[in-house]
């Protein structure tokens, strides 16, 4: 089990004796969710944490699996637990403050938090621009760009999924360059944009593709939060359309459209 043990030997023997009492006028799932939300309150269960597997906690608990399951469902319904598809059951984190600005990076975002940033290219390869794209890049419909797949995480856990087109030729071996420096900003370099500011970002919340809730790690009919954005370089030129979406209770977006705090580096 990965973070913190979730409960010492000792101290399990101790709150299933303590708290889950069969005959005393409380459901045995109501209990479970009364020992759970007091573990939270006093530090011995902290957000990120993740929890241990059904058939673990049925064991500890000494009760079925349904008594289980319906304790962390009354507990994700508060909003105390999330379930992230194929990773397990977590105390919800708190969400990440995200902040969108003329200069918007990942890495700096998440650096500024004090957590982890990670990059994975996931796929990459020359495509035509479709109408709404190509009008953001002030190209005529169809034109080539290259298309980035890519997720983005914090200390671990995804935080980001998007597409990213950029226009060729200009921009012929980006992919390659992104893989091999890991940064998006220092792969632009490389193709002589020494900076990039955001002209717009349009921003909506809506229920996850099947594709997209698989990244993420999430179900599919928890919401994320779609950011469509483009960025142009120091002449104004767009080089870039961005469609992002954001696991919707792992980010809170902090606009601030005058300011650059959010750092210069991907």
């Amino acid at each position: 089990m990965h973070c913190h043990q979730f409960f010492s030997e000792k101290r399990l023997a101790m709150d299933v004796t303590k708290n889950i009492a069969r005959g005393r006028g409380v459901t045995l799932w109501r209990q479970i969710v009364d020992t759970l939300r007091a573990d939270m309150e006093s530090g011995a269960l902290r957000s990120g944490d993740q929890l241990p597997t059904e058939p673990e906690l049925a064991e500890r608990f000494r009760v079925n699996r349904h008594t289980v399951r319906r304790a962390m469902a009354v507990l994700a319904d508060r909003g105390l637990l999330t379930v992230e598809q194929g990773r397990g059951t977590f105390v919800r984190s708190s969400a990440i403050p995200y902040m969108l600005g003329r200069r918007t990076r990942f890495s700096a975002n998440l650096h500024a938090q004090g957590r982890g940033p990670g990059h994975q290219l996931i796929a990459a390869q020359a495509a035509t621009a479709s109408a709404h794209v190509a009008a953001d890049l002030g190209l005529r419909e169809g034109a080539p760009v290259i298309r980035i797949e890519t997720l983005g995480v914090a200390d671990g856990t995804p935080l980001t999924y998007g597409i990213l087109e950029f226009p060729l030729p200009r921009f012929t071996g980006l992919d390659e360059a992104y893989r091999r420096l890991g940064s998006l900003t220092d792969a632009l370099m490389e193709f002589g944009v020494a900076d990039y500011t955001r002209r717009v970002t349009r921003l909506i919340a809506r229920m996850p593709t099947a594709v997209e809730a698989n990244h993420l790690g999430q179900s599919i009919d928890r919401p994320v939060l779609q950011s469509e954005a483009v960025n142009v370089d120091a002449e104004g030129t767009p080089i870039q359309h961005s469609l992002t979406v954001f696991a919707g209770d792992r980010v809170q977006m902090i606009v601030q459209p005058d300011d650059d705090a959010a750092g210069h580096r991907k």
